[in-house]
């Protein structure tokens, strides 16, 4: 009988076996042979599982402006890799309601796993953010893979003082100059193309400038510059000039704006600078009493959302300034404008070079900068997985998904290994060309900083000098500085 349940125990007397047995022992062993079968069965079950699936684990994205269904290969890529994992990607059109709306939720707790947060906005949300892990991807390897801008503005001190990684580029976006080809071969054929400084390109648009008696002015405008209220980009254009100027935007602490002061680089003739010489020459365009004038309050409409871009579509003015999504825009105005009938340019005649430089690139490029402004990807405090959060960000920042991404959105990527690459584009190739020189200006609030310039752009074309325009804006910059300074507990 011992034998008989040593037998049962190790599995080697099955069913058909029992009926051997008396009926008492039949019935006893039945159900121990019943229970081990059972438990056994069980734990091959419940080891199979743990072999093939994990807990499952939903994460959130939060993204401006692309449709989902740019990013859903990508999505469905990974989520292959990871069947534990499924994203859920939401878009969004509004920049102000974006961000308020990240700022509420994370403040109550929820919000996304993951979000885009625009560069400018990197200092004010800091605290928002849960760094990339340390073990991941180190500093060195951050700065060698993506452009160093990136690395100006994502990599940042936590409250210890150590470096960490607080978000990853998919794209880096710089200022370029739009023109019309039809326009500069009528009347710069000598060339063709715009000029590569400043100064030069105010004697091309002396040259371009068709004026009339109508009430805009112009019949043809050479360059869409100098006012505040009809240009969509007009600050950013001129933090470019500043740059260009090699204006010092703060002191060494970062605790007060020394941009209205006179320890700048060298502007375009070769004197030390200030801010004020940028917003000089950003609104000496505006102004009728200069020999370059060549925008006025009436060529675009400050209420509407096309602006300039509109009137460049119109073939009324010949040069505008814009990032890569303004070529779509063109394109959607020209459209338009056939539909009501009404005269637009060529596509074929839209074209797009280098931002202008204060010193001429031939000469020396100790001053050349281009203006970025882009959103990096990065994930939340209150994500419950940022471990998996992090790690479809760094899925989406490879060489592969970058280049997908440029493919589709034709936003240059944010990695240094394709830049050769995209600079071969016949369009949007001269975007992924600035991308060496791009810098940015690190703000505390950059939604005020806008309102501050675009009051100063409005005083310098009024009664009051560029530099007394500066100095008050820099008072106003200066309220808006933490008193630790503007990295705070980053310096």
């Amino acid at each position: 009988m011992k034998k008989t349940f040593r037998d049962i125990l190790k599995n080697k007397v099955s069913l058909r076996n029992v009926q051997n047995l008396s009926k008492n022992v039949r019935a006893f062993v039945i159900v121990v042979l019943i229970t081990t079968l059972s438990l056994t069965a069980l734990g091959c079950r419940t080891k199979t599982n743990k072999k093939t699936s994990g807990k499952k684990i939903e994460l959130t994205y939060y993204r401006l402006f692309d449709n989902e269904d740019i990013f859903q290969p990508m999505i469905q890529e990974f989520e292959s890799k990871h069947r534990n994992i499924q994203i859920h990607y939401r878009k969004f059109t509004d920049e102000k309601e974006y961000e308020n709306l990240i700022i509420n939720e994370l403040a109550e707790g929820e919000g996304p796993d993951m979000f885009s947060l625009h560069n400018t906005w990197m200092l004010k949300h800091k605290k928002k953010i849960s760094p990339l892990p340390k073990d991941t991807l180190k500093i060195e390897t951050f700065r060698n893979t993506f452009v160093n801008v990136a690395g100006d503005d994502l990599i940042l001190n936590d409250e210890n003082g150590n470096q960490q990684i607080y978000a990853l580029p998919l794209s880096v976006d710089t200022l370029a100059l739009y023109y019309n080809k039809n326009i500069y071969e009528e009347k710069i054929p000598s060339r063709g193309r715009p000029a590569e400084t400043w100064e030069a390109l105010k004697e091309d648009v002396f040259k371009l400038n068709k004026k009339d008696a109508s009430f805009e002015r112009f019949e043809v405008s050479g360059i869409a510059l100098g006012r505040s209220d009809n240009i969509t980009r007009a600050v950013d254009i001129l933090y470019l000039m500043m740059l260009q100027n090699g204006t010092e935007w703060y002191n060494d602490n970062f605790t007060q704006a020394t941009f209205s002061k006179n320890q700048g680089g060298a502007n375009f003739q070769g004197l030390r600078s200030s801010g004020a010489d940028a917003l000089s020459l950003y609104t000496s365009f505006a102004q009728e009493q200069n020999k370059h004038y060549s925008w006025n309050l009436y060529l675009s409409d400050p209420q509407s959302d096309e602006k300039e871009i509109k009137t460049f579509a119109r073939g009324k003015v010949a040069m505008i300034i814009g990032y890569p999504y303004v070529y779509n825009q063109i394109l959607d105005q020209i459209e338009n404008l056939k539909k009501q009938g009404l005269a637009s340019i060529d596509k074929k005649d839209i074209k797009i070079t280098a931002i202008p430089q204060i010193i001429d690139p031939e000469i020396s490029d100790e001053q050349k900068a281009s203006y970025a402004s882009y959103f990096a990807e990065t994930v939340s405090r209150t994500s419950s997985h940022p471990k998996e959060a992090w790690e479809f960000l760094m899925f989406l920042s490879s060489k592969k998904n970058e280049a997908y991404l440029f493919e589709k959105t034709h936003r240059p990527a944010g990695r240094r290994d394709l830049i050769e690459e995209e600079q071969k584009d016949p369009l949007y190739g001269i975007f992924a060309s600035q991308l060496g020189y791009a810098k940015t200006i690190p703000m505390s609030d950059a939604a005020h900083y806008e309102e501050i310039f675009k009051t100063a752009i409005d005083q310098a074309l009024s009664t009051i000098s560029p530099s007394n325009a500066l100095s008050i804006a820099s008072d106003e910059i200066n309220a808006l500085i933490p008193k630790k300074g503007l990295y705070e507990d980053n310096t």
